[in-house]
């Protein structure tokens, strides 16, 4: 075992790498990781080791982890050669798949195990969004590969002040079901590459994730806004007439989302409108524009039929063993998928991408019989393995995303991508990739869930995360994932009871998004105005807006600082024990504590407060912290408290966010202007408002100030 290499190496004051390899010299390409370690950088952690090469972190005196040394099983890799390509329906539309291939030879890698030492009381959060909704990933097994409802990160932290980042793309499995170790398999690395980060706050940790994997971009403005969608809009007609309804209520919409369906019948996939549904696209965004509602188009990685798109990557060479998915991972591949998505989409106007199957392979999203986790683990990744390496199998969507983001920009640098996804790599935030949670049931249960998925995905150092308003199947059906409860869809009581709630919690996650099957979405299903179900959402959608303000400021907190919108009480509050087993509640930004109610005719609800002065945002009513409340929970309301000292800046709501003139941004307030990469030179602002509580004034100091400065309202809490 101790036949191997290991290298340290100091990458900034916040980061170690630890590489366990077979050569001297390992150097690897890495899809995750783009920073360059800062010269003489120099940590405050003492590392140890000892004659077996296992590792400890020690930081002010203090042990933080450690690490046993990794060990090595050389195996054999093998691709797939001929057999008969499939065609099958499935939850995602048609897919192709190889049957009665053979398997030849490639070559050798590397089955490794690591463990890591877990204190018995710390709390671990990562490892991307899984269905499951785990609290926190203690005690947990969790296999890491891509599937609808789980997305994979290798990358998780905990709350004494530390996270690891791995370096691999493969399949791994990540295994405490003993409690004091946690167990890691990767399934093909050449060498383990770890990267050990630390800091005093959560805040600190992600800032040094953010160094290793790069920038996030800004989000248009208009993606804080409230964005409208369904299975799917069949024609311009009825995405020009949802959208004049929504203006005729004086209801907030800033987008409008058009799903699958909208090519030539039989041809799957295919990057270009059905003329008889959508005659005039140009025409259609130029009146939704006129309207200012945005427009955002699904598209697809596999083409099937004879469609002119599939038959340009055919004869290109640039599919993979499918013969239905795009390479990915092939530059010339990827400009020529852009090539099709700008000439048979973009040129009319679209304003952002919604890249659905981006995992990209499925063979269990079909038939009346899940199976087990092992037995779906284990066709999945089979699956996965025989069109692409071994070593590769998580890094597709990061690919794609890759050439979206960077051809966009070449082909219109001005206008900010905007590319909502169902799969992701740590460090695909660096090409605007926001992620959503699959296609999960309309369930109490699965929106509690979502709670705790948000958390953990957004833990992972990944601001942008969404899920689908009121859940994707509302009903019963045959098949395994049809599984909703509500036949009569926005016509049953409970069906509108949920959905409320639902969208109250997506008011504090970082998009407001409604879709779904089986029944529509708009806010005129549930009710007509004035009555209980209509009011309530409209409410929620008004209190998104009205802080359009706050939300911009914390998507600019994420691009120049690094900080997460999203924090759960564990990493806010780490000394707070009660906080720290508080899994069903989090902090939005610095302000906010979030309570979504995710229990049907709930009447009160039971809320932590941790410690301090806290004030109910619609009341203003003051609590005591470091204890249990009891919240009235009206249907038109979610528990929301501020923290005394909080400074929020807020606007009259409005009915698409370029009707809000501005502001500065942030407490530190921030503002741009909303749509261009101007920013990337300068052009913002950042305000730092402070408000003294002794003498009740406002102070305003500007950071970096330009031509975007305007009235703004701040409430200041306590």
């Amino acid at each position: 075992m101790n036949n191997h290499f290991i290298n340290i190496q100091e990458y900034s004051n916040r980061i170690l790498r630890i590489t366990y390899c077979q050569k001297e010299n390992y150097n690897n390409s890495s899809f995750i990781v783009t920073a360059e370690p800062i010269p003489d950088a120099k940590t405050d952690v003492e590392v140890k080791a000892d004659n077996n090469q296992n590792i400890s972190f020690f930081r002010k005196g203090k042990l933080l982890s450690s690490v046993k040394h990794p060990a090595f099983e050389p195996y054999d890799i093998y691709k797939n050669e001929g057999g008969e390509v499939e065609i099958r329906e499935t939850a995602d539309g048609m897919r192709s798949s190889v049957v009665n291939s053979e398997r030849q030879f490639v070559r050798k890698s590397n089955h490794a195990r690591l463990s890591i030492d877990i204190d018995e009381n710390e709390i671990l959060f990562g490892l991307g969004s899984h269905e499951e909704g785990f609290p926190c990933i203690n005690g947990q097994f969790i296999p890491l590969y891509q599937e609808n409802k789980r997305i994979s990160l290798p990358y998780f932290v905990s709350d004494k002040g530390y996270a690891y980042l791995f370096d691999c793309t493969s399949y791994m499995t990540f295994d405490n079901r003993s409690g004091d170790t946690a167990e890691f398999y990767f399934d093909s690395v050449d060498a383990v590459d770890i990267y050990f980060i630390f800091g005093d706050s959560f805040d600190e940790i992600c800032a040094a994730y953010r160094f290793l994997t790069g920038v996030t971009p800004m989000f248009p403005k208009w993606c804080c806004g409230y964005i409208q969608s369904k299975e799917y809009y069949h024609s311009q007609q009825e995405l020009l007439d949802i959208a004049a309804e929504y203006r005729r209520r004086n209801i907030p919409i800033d987008c409008i989302l058009q799903d699958w369906q909208y090519w030539n019948s039989g041809l799957w996939g295919d990057k270009n409108f059905d003329p008889s549904r959508y005659p005039d696209m140009k025409a259609c965004t130029d009146e939704l524009h006129k309207m200012n509602i945005n427009l955002i188009i699904s598209v697809w990685s596999n083409l099937i039929g004879d469609s002119p798109n599939y038959r340009e990557f055919a004869q290109s060479g640039l599919l993979l063993g499918d013969n239905s998915t795009y390479n990915a991972f092939d530059e010339r591949a990827r400009e020529l998928y852009w090539k099709q998505a700008n000439e048979g989409l973009f040129r009319y106007g679209i304003d952002g991408w919604w890249c659905d199957s981006t995992e990209p392979f499925d063979v269990v999203w079909r038939g009346p019989d899940r199976g087990t986790l092992e037995k779906r683990m284990n066709r999945s990744i089979a699956e996965f393995k025989k069109y692409l390496d071994d070593s590769v199998i998580n890094a597709y969507s990061i690919n794609h995303s890759r050439g979206i983001y960077e051809n966009q920009r070449k082909t219109c640098p001005d206008k900010r991508v905007v590319n909502i996804t169902r799969s992701a790599l740590s460090g695909q935030h660096r090409y605007s990739a926001f992620v959503w949670s699959g296609d999960i049931s309309s369930k109490w249960d699965v929106l509690a869930r979502q709670v705790n998925i948000m958390q953990n995905y957004i833990a992972c150092g990944e601001a942008y995360w969404n899920c689908d308003i009121g859940g994707f199947f509302v009903k019963q059906g045959a098949d395994w994932f049809k599984d909703g409860d509500y036949e009569k869809g926005c016509d049953d009581e409970g069906y509108r009871e949920l959905y409320t709630r639902w969208l109250q919690f997506a008011v504090f996650t970082p998009l407001l998004r409604s879709h779904g099957t089986d029944t529509p979405r708009e806010i005129w299903r549930f009710g007509e105005e004035g009555t209980p179900y209509y009011e309530a959402i409209k409410k929620g959608i008004e209190l998104r807006y009205s802080l359009l303000p706050f939300f911009y400021s914390a998507n600019a907190a994420v691009t120049f600082d690094g900080k997460m919108p999203v924090k759960a009480l564990a990493l806010a509050f780490p000394e707070d024990k009660t906080a720290c087993k508080t899994f069903d509640e989090y902090l939005y930004g610095d302000t906010f504590l979030v309570c979504p109610i995710t229990e049907a005719g709930l009447k009160i609800k039971k809320v932590y407060l941790p410690d301090g002065i806290w004030y109910d945002y619609f009341t203003d009513k003051k609590f005591t912290g470091g204890k249990y409340i009891e919240v009235e929970c009206e249907l038109d309301k979610i528990p929301l408290f501020v923290k005394a000292g909080a400074i929020i800046p807020t606007a009259k709501p409005m009915q698409y966010v370029d009707e809000y003139a501005g502001a500065d941004g942030y407490y530190l307030l921030y503002d741009d202007d909303g749509k261009t990469y101007a920013y990337e030179n300068g052009e913002y602002s950042r305000i730092e408002i402070l408000y003294d509580d002794k003498t009740g004034t406002v102070e305003a100091n500007e950071l970096k100030n330009s031509a975007y400065a305007h009235p703004i309202e701040f409430k200041i809490i306590g």
